[in-house]
C-alpha cells in the first residue's frame, strides 16, 4: 500500500474524533486512497489481518459511526472527481468523495440540480448515501439515497461491484442507508433534475402547531405542486420563569421557558417573464403572518447556510460537541410529543448555535430498506441540534437519551447518523423490525464475512 499508509501521528489524530465530537477513537492508521482498487487492497489487507476499517468521507457523524479504534480509516478525501454530468439522461457519475457543495457549482450553471440536498452541503456524495441524506425536497423526491442510480461499491471481503436497481440489486439494498456495515462507496450515479435560476422564499410563522401541520399537507400533498422545497423549525421566543416540580425554593423549582413559534420556509422556482402570484401561491394557507420573502439564485439557495456556518467557525460553536437527536415520528402522534417536549426544553440548553429541526415529509417517497420510518402518508421528523460546550456534556447526552428513547416510545425510528446509545442487539432489531434486521444480519455475513467493517457501532449479538 506504499505512501498511502499514513502513520504519522499528528495525521491520524486529526481522525480521532467526528462532527460530534462525543466518542473519540485513535485509528491506528489512515489510508488516503484516490479510487476502488487502492480502497479494495487496504480492505483485502484488513480481512487477511483481522483488522477494522471504516470510511470516512468529512466526518459529519456525532457517535463516532467514522471512527475507529486502532483500526484503518481510509480516508476518500482525494476521490474527488466528477467524472460525467448526463444533462440527456439526467445524471451526474461522481467519486464518492465528491463533496455536494462542488457538485452543485457543476450542475446549476447548466440548470441541473440534484433532487435532494442536505441543508450542510459540506459532506460527501457516499456518506450521504450510507446514511440516508434528507433534506427540504426530501417530502418530494425521498432521500438521496433514493437518488442513487448506480453504485460501485468495494465490499468487506474485498470485491469490487457495481450495483444498481437491475444489477447486484441485494448489495444495491444493503449500502444505501447501510451504514457502511457492507462495504464502501467508491462512486456513484446519482439523479440530476431541470432546474430554474430564480428561487423566491416566502417565510411564514405559525403559532399553532395542528395550523402549521394542516398546512404541511396541503403543500406536501399529491396534486399540490405550487413549491419546491418545504423547510421548517421550532423557534423558540423565551419568555420568563416558570416553576417546575414541588420546589419550595424558587431558584431550587424554577426554569427559564418558551413560546414556540413554527416558521415555515416555501420556495418556488421561476424564469425571468415568470414572475410568481404570490396571493395564488399562498392561497388556502392559514400561516399567522407572513413575515417576508426572498430572492435567490439557484446556486445561493442551496448554499444558503453558508453564513450561519460561518457564523458557527467564527464563534467557536463549530470546535463544540454537537450530539444531535433526530427522530421520524408518526404523524399522528407527532403533535403530542412534540408540545410535550418543547414545554420540557429550557431554550438556553440548545447554546447560541442550536436549533430545533422540524422535518414534515410524505411517508412513501423512499424505497432505500434500510432507512427506517413509520408508516402512514405522512411522517414528522424532528430533532434537537445543540452546540454543547464540554463542561455540559454528560448532563446533555442523559438528557438527549432520554428525549430519544420518549420519541421511540411514541414510535419514531431514529436518523442513524447522530448521537445514538443502542447498545445491544435488540435496541437495532426494535429500531429495524424482525424481518429488516435479519435481512440486514444476512446482508452482513454475505459482504462482510469476517465483520471488518465499521465494528462496534452496530451491535450484532
Amino acid at each position: 500500500m506504499g505512501d498511502r499508509l499514513l502513520l504519522d501521528h499528528q495525521v491520524r489524530s486529526g481522525f480521532e474524533t467526528d462532527f460530534g465530537k462525543v466518542v473519540r477513537r485513535f485509528p491506528g492508521a489512515v489510508a488516503r486512497c484516490e479510487n476502488a482498487e487502492q480502497v479494495a487492497e487496504v480492505v483485502r489487507f484488513c480481512r487477511k489481518h483481522g483488522v477494522p476499517v471504516v470510511a470516512r468521507g468529512e466526518g459529519h457523524t456525532q457517535t463516532g459511526q467514522s471512527t475507529t479504534d486502532g483500526g484503518i480509516v481510509v480516508d476518500t478525501s482525494a476521490m474527488r472527481t466528477i467524472h460525467s454530468i448526463d444533462a440527456e439522461n439526467l445524471y451526474a457519475d461522481v467519486d464518492g468523495g465528491v463533496v455536494w457543495r462542488d457538485l452543485v457549482a457543476a450542475t446549476v450553471p447548466q440548470g441541473l440540480v440534484p433532487p435532494v440536498l442536505t441543508n450542510n452541503l459540506g459532506v460527501t456524495v457516499a456518506g450521504t448515501t450510507s446514511v440516508a441524506g434528507l433534506g427540504v425536497a426530501s417530502y418530494r423526491y425521498g432521500t438521496q439515497a433514493d437518488s442513487a442510480i448506480e453504485l460501485e461499491v468495494v465490499t468487506g471481503a474485498g470485491d469490487i461491484v457495481t450495483c444498481s436497481r437491475t444489477e447486484n440489486r441485494e448489495l444495491f439494498d444493503s449500502v444505501r442507508c447501510g451504514l457502511s456495515q457492507f462495504g464502501i462507496i467508491t462512486r456513484a450515479k446519482t439523479k440530476l433534475r431541470p432546474c430554474k435560476q430564480k428561487i423566491r422564499m416566502y417565510h411564514l410563522l405559525y403559532d399553532d402547531l395542528g395550523d402549521f401541520m394542516r398546512d404541511a399537507e396541503k403543500v406536501m400533498g399529491p396534486d399540490d405542486t405550487r413549491f419546491h422545497t418545504l423547510e421548517s423549525r421550532c423557534a423558540p421566543c423565551p419568555i420568563f420563569m416558570k416553576r417546575i416540580g414541588d420546589g419550595l425554593k424558587l431558584r431550587e423549582g424554577a426554569q427559564l421557558y418558551a413560546y414556540w413559534t413554527y416558521p415555515m420556509f416555501l420556495t418556488v422556482e421561476y424564469d425571468d417573464g415568470e414572475e410568481p402570484n404570490d396571493e395564488a401561491l399562498l392561497q388556502g394557507l392559514g400561516f399567522y403572518k407572513h413575515l417576508r420573502s426572498d430572492e435567490y439564485t439557484q446556486l445561493e439557495f442551496c448554499n444558503r447556510l453558508l453564513p450561519v456556518f460561518e457564523i458557527w467557525h467564527n464563534s467557536g460553536n463549530w470546535d463544540m460537541a454537537h450530539p444531535w437527536m433526530e427522530t421520524v415520528l408518526p404523524w399522528d402522534k407527532a403533535q403530542e410529543f412534540i408540545e410535550f417536549a418543547l414545554d420540557n426544553l429550557p431554550p438556553q440548553a440548545l447554546g447560541p448555535a442550536g436549533h430545533i429541526l422540524l422535518w414534515p415529509s410524505r411517508g412513501d417517497t423512499s424505497d432505500a430498506r434500510f432507512f427506517k420510518h413509520p408508516g402512514g402518508d405522512f411522517v414528522m421528523g424532528w430533532g434537537i441540534l445543540p452546540a454543547v460546550p464540554e463542561r455540559f456534556l454528560d448532563q446533555a447526552l442523559e438528557n438527549l437519551d432520554m428525549v430519544s428513547k420518549l420519541s421511540i416510545g411514541y414510535g419514531g425510528k431514529r436518523y442513524l447518523s447522530g448521537f445514538i446509545t443502542f447498545d445491544k442487539e435488540e435496541d437495532w432489531r426494535a429500531h429495524f423490525g424482525d424481518e429488516t434486521w435479519e435481512q440486514f444480519k444476512a446482508a452482513k455475513k454475505k459482504f462482510d464475512p469476517d465483520g471488518i467493517m465499521n465494528p462496534g457501532f452496530i451491535q450484532y449479538e
